[in-house]
């Protein structure tokens, strides 16, 4: 309060604030008759007839009964949760946020306290306590989003590598024979970006042996906002995929904004790419008898990051080989905050809807561009506990840096979605999975309907690109393995998905299904790059999908499509702006 009275709230008007009113309590008790003054005097004998456990009990309830007085009373108006489709999570997803919301609060709290023994120990009395206090987690959260920096972020969501969740981790993790650390070393003069050193972290379920001798391996881009998590932080379900496909893991921890903005992290997955395959894998430990087979992941920036890389594969000259599989989790494809789908966008997407069996009064009922609902996902899931806006709008302010020169509306290497279709067309076999109420769900579904489009226009195959939208959920789900029991099947079929395409035989393509695909040259820091223009015509279609049935029961039950996801988000607009839709039990949500 004294912070508003003098026109500057700040932490430090809360401070002084915090040490007046202990000093009155000070005074109080010390300064005044132990009975309190004469109206209290009664009181004081009246509370003589109970015990201190009732007296505590009592003054603890009523504090309670203040604090929700207004719900006791009905002043408070209903939360529109039965409508608002933003916050209609499903029961898991709703009870992980609840966790990782008291875990970002608690390690929030405990950020400035040194030495690290101590504020680990604290990070968890105090997530503990957010626990059985979620709504005041959520102010807490609400608050450090107004004044978030790289190091709140880092402090937050590297809580994965906390010792007691790293313990957990471990002991739910299966059995690696390999789990370590190595530096990769860059070198500008033998044709890389820069002179650095990459750690990446290497997970594989076989011996030595059996690493050195791999023919495939899952080259992992982790995700963190551009700015946050190592991949330990990603361990729970990258050591779950290693269990699982048998195939060694190879993460990359590159450099992260705001100290190296775009395109420095970029360019070294990249460069690590083109050097696993310039090495045949030695530069990783492996013998180099043949080419490895590459499948690229990358959970949001990580998806941000693999599909730019492609972007950068597909273009160099001399000609690379391409991954046999390209699988993308949650990416942010539109690195913007435009809050409205384009018309040329919307024609994609609706040309897409039309290619398919949709009744006619469901595409009447979306929105389009007669009705002016076409606000995209980032507007509809703007409070969105993970990637509000503001949230959203710093990562993307640390990540761009200050280059001013920059046009992040059509660099497709920073804003993948803006990706030309003739390099579009020459995409491998593409696996995106992402939620329904993610605010960032319509850059996968715009980036699917172009990929699809070009790919159409080239005589390519589609049936083995996939878009996945899971019900229910929003953001870093994958997050969640250790809490929300049901993503630990979400993460077996990602890694089923990911072995399909690593022993999937590829298709040789006939010599008329492609096309010339004109490059255009680009210039980088004012030179002229590598990039020339060129005509390619690819060795191989991306290798067909051949999933289990369980995968395909699994997705036909958990996941949406395009058509149902803005049919009910024309419902939230209109609940919001206060006209009465159809209820729920009516057969749509």
């Amino acid at each position: 309060m004294l912070g508003h009275i003098a026109g500057r709230p700040s932490p430090s008007w809360d401070k002084i604030q915090a040490i007046v009113v202990l000093l009155m309590s000070y005074v109080a008790l010390r300064k005044v008759p132990a009975a309190g003054p004469r109206p209290f005097q009664k009181l004081h004998n009246l509370l003589k007839t109970y015990t201190p456990w009732q007296i505590l009990i009592g003054a603890l309830t009523t504090l309670y009964a203040a604090h929700h007085a207004d719900l006791l009373l009905g002043l408070t108006p209903a939360e529109p949760e039965k409508k608002m489709f933003s916050r209609r999570y499903t029961p898991g997803y709703t009870r992980g946020l609840w966790i990782l919301s008291a875990l970002d609060a608690g390690f929030f709290t405990s950020q400035n306290i040194r030495p690290k023994p101590l504020r680990d120990t604290m990070s968890a009395i105090f997530s503990i306590f957010y626990l059985f206090f979620p709504k005041r987690a959520v102010e807490k959260n609400n608050m450090m989003l107004k004044v978030i920096t790289a190091t709140h972020m880092r402090r937050s969501w590297e809580k994965m590598l906390h010792p007691a969740i790293r313990l957990m981790t471990w002991i739910n993790a299966p059995r690696l024979g390999i789990r370590r650390e190595i530096v990769v070393r860059l070198s500008k003069g033998e044709g890389y970006h820069s002179d650095s050193e990459v750690v990446v972290t290497i997970l594989f379920k076989g011996t030595e042996e059996e690493y050195a001798s791999s023919e495939s391996i899952i080259l992992d881009i982790p995700g963190g906002g551009f700015v946050a998590m190592r991949p330990s932080c990603h361990a729970d379900y990258l050591m779950a995929w290693a269990g699982q496909t048998n195939i060694p893991i190879i993460s990359i921890d590159y450099k992260k904004a705001p100290e190296f903005p775009f395109p420095h992290g970029l360019n070294e997955c990249f460069d690590i790419y083109k050097l696993i395959v310039a090495t045949k894998g030695t530069c990783i430990g492996l013998k180099g008898a043949v080419q490895p087979r590459i499948a690229l992941t990358g959970d949001s920036a990580g998806g941000t990051f693999a599909a730019s890389a492609m972007n950068m594969i597909i273009e160099h000259r001399p000609v690379l080989p391409k991954p046999v599989g390209l699988l993308m989790v949650y990416p942010c494809m539109h690195v913007g905050l435009d809050f409205w789908i384009s018309n040329s966008d919307l024609a994609v997407i609706e040309e897409e809807i039309e290619r398919g069996h949709i009744p006619e009064d469901i595409l009447k009922a979306r929105p389009g561009r007669g009705d002016g609902m076409t606000l995209n996902s980032k507007a509809a899931f703007m409070d969105d506990q993970v990637l509000g806006s503001s949230f959203l709008r710093a990562l993307m302010v640390m990540y761009i840096g200050g280059d001013t020169k920059l046009d992040h509306k059509s660099n497709y290497l920073v804003s993948p979605i803006y990706t030309p279709d003739h390099i579009l067309a020459q995409y491998p076999r593409t696996y995106i999975i992402t939620g329904e109420k993610d605010p960032l769900v319509d850059d996968s579904i715009i980036f699917m309907a172009k990929m699809r489009r070009a790919k159409r226009a080239a005589g390519a195959d589609l049936e083995s690109d996939t878009l996945r939208i899971v019900s229910g959920v929003s953001h870093a789900f994958m997050q969640m393995t250790g809490v929300v029991p049901e993503m630990k099947e979400l993460v077996r079929v990602v890694g089923e998905e990911l072995l399909d395409m690593i022993k999937a035989p590829q298709v040789q393509l006939g010599v008329q299904a492609w096309g010339d695909a004109s490059v255009q040259s680009v210039k980088e820091g004012g030179e002229e790059s590598d990039l020339g223009l060129v005509n390619v015509r690819p060795a191989t279609l991306p290798n067909p999908r051949q999933t289990s049935a369980a995968v395909l029961k699994w997705e036909q039950e958990f996941t949406r499509d395009a058509v149902t996801i803005y049919e009910h988000r024309r419902v939230a607009y209109l609940d919001q702006l206060g006209i009465d839709t159809h209820d729920d039990d009516s057969g749509h949500i």
